[in-house]
């Protein structure tokens, strides 16, 4: 079964994503970028689809995640999109900086969550072309 990281100190939204594509996907979690950069590391990135990445989490955050994807050519292996709760735009335009798919805004629903995981999966298809 295919991967899909969920990077989010938040166990609600870890929750929302699992329950969304139970017998989909295995949804494996990291609360904070340390544990993201961990993760994929430890797991066979063939078998990571996507990852959905916030961008405030404690000790390290999500722009650190998106170095250490930018400094080891992994965009192309491992698509993001970012899931934040932050308005700030300069945030935001600091996160398209990085080969991301697309950010969505906290607070999502089942059906936004879906539509952006398909979209962040279909990109990694189409680079494995």
């Amino acid at each position: 079964m295919k991967t899909i990281i969920v990077a989010d100190d938040s166990n609600i939204i870890v929750n929302i994503v699992k329950r969304a594509f139970e017998g989909e996907y295995n949804v494996i979690s990291a609360q904070n970028g340390e544990e993201a950069i961990q993760l994929l590391q430890n797991n066979n990135l063939d078998d990571i689809v996507g990852m959905l990445l916030d961008l405030n989490m404690p000790g390290v955050d999500g722009f650190a995640v998106l170095e250490y994807l930018k400094n080891n050519n992994l965009f192309l292996k491992v698509p993001v999109s970012i899931i934040t709760g932050d308005d700030d735009m300069d945030v935001i335009s600091k996160a398209f900086e990085y080969n991301i798919i697309d950010v969505l805004k906290k607070p999502f629903n089942v059906d936004n969550i879906k539509k952006i995981v398909e979209k962040t999966i279909s990109i990694r298809s189409i680079n494995n072309m």
